[in-house]
């Protein structure tokens, strides 16, 4: 193992003999996206940001933690144990923060071949090559990585990532039929914490996602440059929901009913079928 900077801000990648390729990939990823995810959103770079090639969530985590951490992780272990063993299957890559140190697992292409895809089919546009997917996690998970102090709710972190994805492949990664799932959708209110989301089924869990990714994007698209300046400033996340609602004219209260109608007409052609385009 060795530890490569990528020679943006205090980003490195964790190398490993048996992925060179891999680890190559992700270096031009990061190089290309850190610069960027910094211009659009504002977001300083991380002091410490470790990337790994990730066999195993158990392994990364005990492996990128720092040794002050682990007797603490290894003790409360039972706690956080099943929402980690559950989420496996469904992940590609994700994003843990240790005090200063932030670390990006991503999994290596025969772990992402052999992924379960039920909750991915419903978002992203499909028949991607593995290249591509590789780089769209680098991008996702260094999104979190910028923004990972601010903490900011499941919602809005990864619609945040999804949107950079976008700006970053120059292309539209997530379905347009995703809009649909807020036609008349069951879930409604406000959207539910991780620890609550990985409990959910996983038509619901890709409608907060996607709800998330629809709001960035039609924010950006009415208020550019809002999330730059709110980030910039250091947000009361307790109600940062309500700071975007006033941005878009919706009274605070009313935004979770009123958000999802808002963006189904912006989109709207006039023949009910929502229409969109990438946005750069």
């Amino acid at each position: 193992m060795g530890i490569q900077p990528v020679g943006i801000g205090g980003i490195s990648v964790v190398t490993d003999a048996s992925n060179m390729e891999t680890v190559r990939l992700i270096q031009d990823a990061t190089s290309k996206a850190a610069p960027l995810i910094h211009d659009l959103w504002g977001l300083e770079y991380p002091r410490d940001c470790r990337i790994y090639i990730m066999k195993s969530w158990l392994g990364f985590t005990f492996r990128a933690a720092p040794w002050s951490w682990r007797i603490p992780l290894a003790i409360t272990l039972p706690l956080w144990f099943s929402r980690a063993q559950r989420l496996w299957p469904y992940a590609g890559a994700w994003t843990q923060r240790f005090g200063r140190r932030v670390a990006i697992g991503i999994k290596p292409p025969s772990l992402l071949e052999t992924s379960d895809r039920s909750i991915g089919k419903l978002m992203y546009v499909p028949d991607m090559d593995i290249a591509t997917k590789m780089k769209m996690f680098a991008f996702h998970e260094l999104t979190h990585a910028f923004s990972s102090h601010l903490r900011l709710p499941a919602w809005l972190n990864e619609g945040l990532a999804m949107a950079t994805v976008d700006r970053c492949l120059g292309m539209q990664t997530i379905r347009k039929d995703t809009l649909e799932l807020m036609r008349g959708n069951t879930f409604g209110g406000q959207p539910p914490s991780y620890a609550k989301q990985v409990r959910l089924q996983a038509e619901a869990i890709a409608y907060y996602a996607v709800l998330g990714y629809w709001i960035v994007r039609y924010l950006e698209e009415k208020s550019p440059g809002f999330l730059k300046r709110l980030f910039s400033g250091r947000p009361n996340i307790r109600r940062i929901d309500k700071d975007i609602a006033l941005q878009l004219g919706i009274e605070p209260d009313g935004f979770w009913s009123r958000i999802a109608p808002m963006i189904l007409a912006h989109y709207d052609d006039g023949s009910g079928t929502a229409m969109v385009g990438i946005h750069n």
